[in-house]
């Protein structure tokens, strides 16, 4: 650990601990702290420095492992993959992504073709369950929708939610012309104040190349982007297998 300068975690920070676990390790990997194939401390030295128990450093772990950046070694450890430099913006909440908003932003009108509204259970999508940090008998609210501009498909969407915080959803239904982000603001009272998105490049699967009218192995955004409540609560998670086109404006401002 002594190489390492991890720093320690906020108890006001409204991030969830394996989130803060998870950005303090990507933090050093990303700043060339530690090269591909440096070997990570044990998973029980960083829940004795960071002193949290085994759950969070595993669930920080798994989430780097997800993404590419260090791989578990049966009976070795954790190994470095990937450190190539991230860099981070923040933006204002009120700029937290919104496909409604953005199309109307561009002169586009927005729609979705909704595959399914339903309650799943936590175990039949792990990741979800991980992100919003459920157990395995608990439910999800999994709503799988196509959003459109002008008619033409743009995004596969999917979106999970607590069952507990969303459950009348499913039998409520959701228009085509709806922004969720609004139903569940004013007819659910789930504000969203904060946003964690990953954006990383994909291609088409069949089922892709089926709804968004493109070819197996086509070009794709992969953006992968977990919503918090005020306290900190993780509340969404949603997977957006978009389009190319469907572009992102970052404005970079001086001092």
């Amino acid at each position: 650990m002594a190489e390492l300068q991890l720093d320690q975690l906020s108890p006001h920070n409204g991030e969830p601990l394996y989130v803060q676990i998870m950005r303090i390790l990507e933090e050093q990997i990303r700043s060339a702290h530690l090269q591909p194939g440096d070997k990570l401390p044990t998973q029980q030295e960083l829940a004795q420095y960071f002193e949290v128990s085994l759950a969070p450093v595993k669930q920080a772990l798994r989430a780097l492992e997800e993404r590419g950046i260090v791989s578990p070694r049966q009976g070795r450890g954790t190994y470095v993959t990937d450190t190539t430099p991230l860099f981070q913006e923040l933006i204002e909440k009120e700029r937290i992504p919104c496909f409604t908003r953005e199309m109307a932003e561009s002169g586009r009108d927005a729609s979705s073709m909704v595959l399914g509204v339903e309650q799943i259970g936590a175990r039949q999508m792990p990741r979800a369950a991980q992100e919003l940090q459920l157990g395995g008998d608990d439910g999800l609210v999994f709503i799988e929708r196509i959003r459109q501009a002008n008619g033409n498909p743009l995004a596969l969407q999917s979106s999970y939610f607590p069952a507990g915080k969303l459950g009348d959803i499913v039998a409520r239904g959701l228009g085509a012309k709806e922004a969720l982000s609004r139903v569940i603001r004013e007819e659910f009272d789930i504000v969203i104040t904060a946003s964690r998105q990953i954006i990383s490049a994909t291609t088409a699967t069949p089922r892709d190349a089926r709804y968004l009218k493109v070819s197996v192995d086509a070009p794709l955004l992969l953006v992968e982007r977990t919503s918090f409540l005020g306290n900190g609560d993780p509340v969404e998670f949603v997977i957006d297998r978009r389009l190319p086109e469907f572009n992102f404006i970052v404005w970079l401002r001086g001092n």
